[in-house]
């Protein structure tokens, strides 16, 4: 079992150690849609969004001073808002499904208090240890989004929906 995890909110030195030793495929996924492949530039382009962000937390282990994942939505428009999520390699499977448990007990409910009616997660199409975190997060896939990257990466779309919109399952 992992340490239990804090969760913070923005700090300058944290936001950027996470933006510097971020795991590998969070770096394809991020820079991929990005013009530059500078952890820098998106530090500032996340510290610039601080007013935007509806939710911003940082998770670190409880016995640690050093960040192992921030998460946080974004307004995206009116009633829809953007998710974003990256860790560093030192981020456990138990430190995954404590993120995972928490969006999905608090920060969803806290989305649709604010006035969302649905939140997106976007995430490239074979970055399958994505996929399986935000479906235990609550998220339910919404088919693919071609060509999205840089390079053509394809990517799945990911969303949260209030309870009036969930599809049905059977």
């Amino acid at each position: 079992m992992s340490a239990p995890l804090a969760f913070e909110l923005w700090s300058d030195p944290m936001v950027l150690h996470l933006c510097r030793h971020m795991r590998r495929w969070d770096q394809r996924e991020i820079f991929c849609q990005r013009a530059d492949d500078d952890p820098w530039s998106l530090y500032r382009d996340l510290a610039s969004l601080g007013h935007a962000h509806l939710w911003f937390e940082i998770a670190r282990p409880v016995s640690s001073i050093h960040p192992v994942a921030l998460f946080g939505v974004v307004q995206a428009g009116p009633g829809i808002g953007g998710a974003h999520m990256f860790a560093t390699d030192d981020l456990t499977l138990g430190h995954a499904r404590q993120i995972a448990d928490r969006i999905q007990a608090r920060v969803i409910p806290a989305m649709i208090d604010h006035g969302l009616h649905r939140v997106e997660a976007l995430s490239l199409s074979n970055y399958h240890w994505a996929h399986r975190f935000l479906r235990r997060a609550g998220a339910h896939s919404e088919g693919q989004r071609r060509a999205m990257g840089r390079d053509g990466e394809d990517f799945t779309a990911f969303v949260w929906l209030t309870p009036e919109y969930q599809p049905a399952i059977f």
